[in-house]
């Protein structure tokens, strides 16, 4: 009998054989080796060689060299290549040949990968050596293990999180002697640290920095990442200082085929078209793969996402109940662990998760790896691809794309995701609005200086003058101190804009949590909540209380809200043309608010009610630009029909959302568009396109699509031009695009092909500067023929008059008796 993961192979490539556009096959490569560094501890030595170790690869060799040589060093290999042996070894290596002992901080982005990271670092630690002291401190260590990690830990797991609110605020109570001997600190899967995430955490670094100086220390910082792009510019950023960049992967590669899928175009009950979703493929996928064994693990973009996947995957299916499990964030820690644990050691043998699980949690070797639509950029599509093959045998990736624009793309152009280079990280540590909320923060550490070397100068100055101002600092001898009675760093979210969740309350338990942006859209009442396949209703959202109660409820629906906005240009910082265009970049004032609810059924996707929502709107001031249509296109097409404009902008909205955060390593979800008006002579109101940041203050996503504006652009026009669909989709331009409440506009753009032949009308004049009026058709539906109704049965109705006259005989009896 074949292999299992022959027999899934002949399964997929029978069974979906219409479907695949691309098979690849990524081939295996020979690792580089070398021996034992000739300084490498005889203790270290004795423990690789009893795991069957007996030389290193090339890269981690290297690396052993540069951490020995007390240079600040990054490390980019490949996932499964062996990048803790990489930075452990020379720290260890060093840690058992120096007296007095020195301290070390490993900090990880999520706490599932730090407590999965303990135990390897734990056993490596204690078999090196009995008298290490070693700790994971985070939000779920208990207070007496918290107590016992401070007062005499010298190895530190945590978190930045952590970092920021627990160890910097107490630096000098509890954790002097700690940072007092720090010399290494960690930071492993450096790449996520990027964005808005990025330069909170570029700030807390400054903040440990200022924190260690104070203290008599001057720690290295050694980091590693599997996936980017630009490694020394990035750590660079990052850390403010200068980095030796390891990246001659020596590790060797199993073979990888992948299969990119597209699922088929099916007919609605009218004329038109729609893709079927990817859960067609990845459940009966996953379904074999788990009666043949084949440990999988499925990737989804979201929450709820997870839940309804899971639920179609096992229904009916009840043995699969055991074998199959969804993993998401806004689990509790106690139920993440046990997934991981039951992934581990084999109980479990598929995993349907978010990107929660992307990073390098060691969750066993998996075979297959299912991509539910595209990640959002190439290093994350490589990272999840990453997670199969990770003890060198042959690894099957399936990506199966969505009916949106950038999915479709890669589907039909699979050399893009094959040969693209992994985009570049970025991050803006000088963002005004995140250094004003990390400078109150180090001056509650310790008072701040009229000059600090790790913040610049002008902007530094500049904040300072700020919250001298508003009274949050005032003036201490030479220095400035906290001035204000609360706790700062309390205030400051490092990955978000809120610094608390909302809990959700089933009865007495708590069975989830989220973040209150989130919940407006989720846990408004009579909302469908998914956890663990069972559904939910909201009784009740109390945002002031910050919980929300639930019940469980036997509906075969899940729910969506519809989300309305408002966004203003308040502030223009900066303007540019393209092609007689106006684009001006500043500050935006966002409304949004979720204003009713769609009941969708779950198999047939059918529409099936609707609901109101009444929570309030949330506001916020962000950093985005907006993009006016040249005004000799303007005027030309309003001399044809008005609602041209509209229909192309509405259009781009659309297509340039969903490429645009290819263009800056974002998300879907860093980024929005909109259409709204803007006042261009104080008398001539214009609809202008809104590209905007969904974070507070801003963090530069906006910023770097509106610099490479006509990249974007030219990404945008090569989709529609590539898309096989004759007058709109989803995968190109939507035929009726998101945001349009004008009845008429709405009734134009499904009646014809007005919204993606308007949208190439646009492109042309942005990009060639020339303006062709779209030649719009309309769909016309031809009338079904009259059928005559046959003539009327005579016999039936002398049939129906003497059944309806018995019946009221009995009637009449029946009173009469009763």
């Amino acid at each position: 009998m074949p292999a299992p993961t022959s027999q899934l192979v002949a399964f997929l490539e029978n069974r979906f054989k219409d479907d695949i556009k691309s098979h690849s096959i990524v081939p295996a490569s020979e690792g580089m080796l070398n021996d034992f560094p000739e300084n490498l501890d005889f203790r270290l030595r004795s423990v690789l060689k009893n795991q069957n170790i007996s030389s290193l690869y090339s890269h981690q060799n290297e690396a052993f060299s540069c951490i020995s040589s007390g240079e600040d060093t990054v490390l980019v290999s490949q996932t499964a290549s062996g990048k803790t042996f990489s930075f452990l070894l020379p720290i260890l290596n060093e840690y058992l040949q120096s007296d007095p002992p020195f301290t070390v901080m490993l900090l990880y982005p999520t706490k599932a990968l730090s407590r999965d990271q303990e135990g390897t670092l734990g056993s490596l630690l204690k078999a090196a050596s009995d008298n290490l002291k070693f700790g994971t401190f985070d939000g779920d260590t208990p207070r007496d293990e918290r107590t016992r990690i401070k007062r005499s830990a010298d190895f530190i797991i945590s978190n930045p999180d952590m970092l920021h609110s627990g160890i910097l605020p107490n630096h000098n109570r509890h954790w002097k002697n700690f940072l007092s001997r720090l010399k290494f600190i960690v930071i492993d899967e450096v790449h996520t640290y990027r964005g808005a995430f990025g330069s909170h955490v570029s700030n807390v670094f400054r903040r440990l920095l200022r924190v260690c100086a104070l203290h008599g220390s001057k720690p290295i910082f050694v980091c590693s990442s599997a996936t980017i792009g630009n490694p020394r510019e990035h750590v660079e950023s990052l850390f403010h200082r200068q980095f030796t960049v390891v990246d001659k992967d020596g590790a060797p590669r199993p073979q990888r085929d992948l299969y990119m899928l597209n699922p088929p175009l099916v007919a609605s009950h009218g004329i038109a078209k729609y893709r079927n979703g990817p859960a067609s493929i990845a459940i009966p996928l996953m379904r074999m793969a788990a009666k043949l064994n084949i440990r999988t693990i499925c990737f989804c973009r979201a929450r709820q996402q997870v839940e309804r996947l899971y639920r179609s995957v096992v229904n009916e299916n009840f043995a699969l109940k055991d074998k199959i499990k969804p993993y998401r964030g806004g689990l509790l820690p106690n139920e993440r662990r046990q997934l991981e644990r039951e992934l581990f050691n084999g109980k479990i043998n598929t995993i349907i998760t978010t990107n929660a699980l992307e990073l390098g949690i060691d969750i066993g070797d998996l075979d297959l790896c299912i991509l539910t639509g595209h990640p959002g950029t190439i290093a994350s599509f490589w990272q999840q691809a990453g997670r199969v093959g990770r003890k060198g045998k042959k690894a099957i990736i399936v990506f199966i794309a969505k009916d949106t624009p950038i999915d479709q793309y890669f589907v039909n152009h699979p050399e893009f995701i094959t040969s693209q280079p992994v985009e570049k990280a970025w991050l803006n540590a000088d963002n005004p609005y995140i250094l004003l909320q990390h400078l109150p923060c180090a001056a509650h550490e310790y008072p701040l200086r009229r000059s600090e070397p790790l913040f610049p100068d002008q902007t530094y100055t500049a904040a300072i003058d700020v919250l001298k101002k508003d009274g949050t600092v005032t003036p201490y001898k030479d220095c400035l101190r906290y001035a204000l009675q609360d706790y700062p760093a309390r205030g400051v979210n490092l990955r978000g804009m809120t610094d608390f969740n909302i809990e959700i309350h089933h009865g007495p338990t708590v069975i989830g949590e989220l973040d209150p942006i989130g919940a407006r859209g989720t846990l408004y009442k009579d909302a469908i909540y998914q956890h663990l396949g069972t559904r939910f209703m909201s009784l009740d959202l109390d945002l002031a209380k910050k919980l929300c109660k639930v019940d469980k409820v036997g509906v075969d629906y899940y729910t969506e809200a519809v989300w309305e906005g408002r966004v203003i240009m308040t502030e223009s910082d900066e303007s540019k043309t393209l092609n007689d265009s106006k684009l001006d970049f500043g500050l935006i004032n966002v409304n949004k608010q979720p204003k009713l609810y769609k009941k969708i059924r779950e198999k047939s996707y059918e529409n099936i009610g609707y609901g109101p929502i009444t929570l309030p709107p949330f506001i916020y001031d962000t950093t985005g630009f907006s993009l006016l249509p040249p005004k000799p296109w303007i005027d030309a097409l309003k001399e044809v029909d008005k609602r041209f404009i509209n229909s192309a902008l509405y259009g781009l909205a659309y297509v340039l959302h969903h490429s645009a955060p290819s263009q800056c390593m974002g998300d879907y979800k860093d980024i929005d568009t909109d259409v709204s008006l803007i006042d261009e002579n104080e008398e001539d109101w214009q609809s202008a396109l809104f590209v905007f940041d969904t974070h507070e203050g801003g963090v530069g996503y906006a910023e770097k699509i509106y610099e490479n504006i006509g990249p974007a652009l030219r990404f945008c026009r090569n989709i529609i031009h590539d898309c096989s669909c004759q007058s709109g989709c989803p995968a190109c331009v939507t035929p009726l695009p998101p945001g349009v409440d004008n009845d008429n506009l709405e009734s134009f753009l499904i009646e014809s092909d007005a919204a993606i032949r308007c949208t190439q009308c646009l492109l042309v004049a942005l990009l060639d500067g020339e303006i062709k009026i779209p030649e719009i058709t309309i769909n016309k539906f031809s009338q079904p023929t009259a059928i005559d109704p046959p003539p009327e049965d005579e016999e039936a109705i002398k049939l129906n008059l003497r059944l309806n006259r018995a019946s009221q005989i009995m009637k009449q009896k029946r009173e009469r008796l009763h």
